[in-house]
């Protein structure tokens, strides 16, 4: 999967702009060389003109482009001065930080045209003249600017990082958050909207961990004064002479026994507190738990057993409480056997009836008003098969045809339980 975060993003992006930003100064370095080379070449040619002209401010005009007429020796420079260009009319050396043009003759024209043309000047005007560049050239303004440019990005970028860093923290410290914890361990330091929300967070993880043990507690409390008079009852109706109120008084009792079972499935599965051990078993042993908790024999089922050696991964509590789920409807709402068939991916019950209503067929929903008046319960059943099965990401699934209810598990789902 990938991992867009946004500290990876803005180091990216920092990455990007610092380099640009070296590219840049590359660039501008380069340029800003070569127009010292061109300003001096410039400066070193008028001053090549100059030499030509008889003038009694020559030095003085010198003077004027930045440059002298020096006194190195001409095979000095020349041995020991790193040459920096040359052209058809002169020389520049770099010597020990300072840059020299030494004035050469022109070049001579070929014999066909020399002879046309007037004699070149005496050489004497060229022999040992060597200029100074006075003109101090130098790149630290560049570099202080690039430095100072390239630090402020390198702080700018420090800041931001140690700013989203608690974020980070954050993102894992909610990773790593148990139903245990009732607030994040984490230090909340600084006044920032990050800082801010650690707070707010754990001041919200704590209410929520009030709430929970206040829910507990209440649930507890709750069944057990319900339960101690329900079983009163139960005990009194025994040993009352049978007659159609004592029935119809051990029915009651029975009824909201189950109900308050019933009621406390469902707040597990709603609070999560259900944790799952899965592990392989053979259906034929599940069959026999769920049958055991029916209190009943499989030969009141009619089982069709196409994969016999079936194995399912399940946790075996949760999975055979589904499957007596669905065994004990089929008893209440049919005369006859019901039939478990097994086969290959699925399993299926089918038992004659009448068809469920279309509010009874959506087992997401653990309160239906067609069960508020029957014997049977709320519909809890099924929603607790439903969620049991959804844990599982197996699916349950419903069909009616021929006057037969089939409730199918379906067990190769491929994660989809909607």
């Amino acid at each position: 999967m990938s991992n867009y975060s946004i500290i990876k993003i803005i180091t990216f992006f920092f990455f990007f702009i610092f380099i640009i930003i070296n590219t840049l100064f590359f660039i501008a370095r380069e340029h800003f060389i070569k127009e010292q080379e061109a300003d001096r070449m410039h400066r070193f040619g008028l001053a090549g003109r100059l030499i030509h002209r008889s003038s009694g401010n020559f030095d003085e005009e010198l003077k004027h482009l930045l440059i002298t007429p020096s006194n190195l020796s001409l095979s000095l420079i020349q041995k020991e001065g790193k040459k920096l260009s040359e052209f058809p009319f002169g020389k520049i050396i770099e010597y020990k930080q300072r840059v020299y043009f030494i004035k050469t003759p022109p070049p001579l024209p070929p014999l066909e045209i020399a002879n046309l043309l007037p004699p070149p000047p005496p050489p004497k005007h060229f022999d040992n003249f060597v200029l100074e560049d006075l003109k101090k050239e130098s790149l630290w303004l560049l570099w202080v600017t690039f430095v100072s440019i390239d630090l402020l990005i390198l702080l700018f970028f420090g800041y931001i990082i140690k700013k989203l860093l608690p974020l980070h923290n954050l993102k894992n410290a909610i990773v790593n958050f148990s139903d245990q914890d009732s607030f994040l361990n984490l230090p909340i330091s600084g006044r920032d909207e990050i800082s801010q929300i650690t707070k707010e967070f754990n001041i919200v993880l704590q209410k929520i961990a009030s709430m929970r043990q206040a829910r507990s507690l209440f649930l507890r409390n709750i069944l057990h004064e319900l339960k101690t008079p329900i079983m009163k009852g139960l005990l009194t109706t025994e040993c009352l002479e049978s007659s159609e109120h004592q029935e119809r008084l051990k029915q009651i009792f029975e009824r909201m026994n189950y109900l308050l079972g019933e009621f406390s499935k469902m707040e597990c599965f709603n609070s999560g507190e259900w944790q799952l051990n899965f592990q392989e078993y053979r259906f034929v042993d599940l069959l026999d738990h769920a049958c055991d908790l029916l209190l009943c024999d499989k030969n009141s089922l009619v089982i069709i057993a196409q994969e016999k050696s079936l194995l399912i991964d399940a946790d075996f509590e949760l999975f055979t409480v589904a499957l007596k789920n669905i065994i004990d409807n089929a008893f209440k709402y049919s005369n006859e056997k019901p039939i478990l068939s097994v086969l290959a991916n699925s399993i299926k019950i089918c038992s004659k009836g009448d068809m469920l209503c279309e509010e009874n067929k959506i087992f997401t929903k653990p309160f239906n008003r067609s069960y508020e008046n029957s014997n049977g319960g709320l519909g809890l059943g099924l929603y607790i098969t439903d969620a049991i099965l959804k844990k599982h990401n197996y699916k349950l699934d419903y069909s009616y045809a021929l006057g037969v209810n089939c409730f199918e598990i379906i067990l190769n789902t491929q994660g989809d339980v909607n």
